[in-house]
């Protein structure tokens, strides 16, 4: 399995499971959580390790984390139907991701501990790095579970950057999500958008800007990602 995967499933079942179990309204046990569902790789499993330990997030209760810049809280489960008993939980593969891309930003990338969080204020975004005395973000992130998924969102944030009223609202989900972000960034932007998927799939973007109307996506070396004023 590896040291990391060992480390990362001890913390899992001897501390996240029980926090996530001891608030009585989720009516959940330890002994239903879905086993199979942890699919984390040696290389986020580090990560996250790494994170949790450094204390980029903070405990606020019921297995909710909250990291410095945060503008929302994390859980690191997703919670199956009520009606079952006992209800099940599964592990929720996304926030695992940004924890490890935090402590990417952190420990690779120099960026303090009082500088990045998750969410964005709009929710456009799943991490942020923000820069002193800055109100927007320096660098706006992304995660999702697989790199399909990766795949799809950059294919149509760069379909949308430069067309402004391109199928406004998009009809589907998947296009409705990649147009929140490219309007969002249009509305702040940031000069970097970081695409992360599972087991080391890092892709790091500058944008481009035209007015307030059309941006482009310039693909970067991660090295791009470093704190500027280190």
């Amino acid at each position: 399995m590896g040291q990391a995967r060992s480390d990362f499933e001890k913390l899992l079942y001897e501390r996240l499971v029980p926090e996530f179990c001891s608030a009585p309204a989720r009516r959940l046990e330890p002994s239903s959580f879905r086993r199979e569902s942890v699919q984390v790789s040696k290389f986020d499993a580090r990560l996250f390790l790494a994170g949790f330990h450094a204390g980029l997030i903070e405990h606020q209760g019921r297995g909710i984390y909250s990291a410095a810049k945060s503008n929302a809280t994390e859980q690191f489960f997703w919670e199956g139907p009520k009606a079952a008993s006992p209800r099940p939980f599964t592990l929720w593969l996304e926030p695992v991701i940004t924890l490890a891309a935090l402590a990417r930003l952190h420990f690779d990338l120099e960026w303090p501990s009082e500088r990045i969080g998750t969410q964005s204020p709009d929710w456009a975004f799943d991490l942020v790095a923000m820069l002193p005395n800055q109100a927007s973000e320096h660098i706006a992130g992304e995660v999702k579970k697989s790199s399909k998924e990766v795949d799809d969102l950059m294919t149509l944030m760069i379909e949308f950057g430069p067309k402004p009223n391109a199928e406004c609202p998009p009809p589907s989900d998947k296009r409705r999500n990649a147009f929140k972000k490219v309007v969002a960034l249009r509305k702040r932007q940031p000069p970097l958008f970081w695409a992360v998927g599972p087991d080391a799939d890092s892709r790091a973007y500058r944008v481009s800007y035209r007015g307030d109307v059309k941006l482009s996506f310039k693909r970067v070396d991660d090295d791009a990602l470093k704190y500027p004023l280190a």
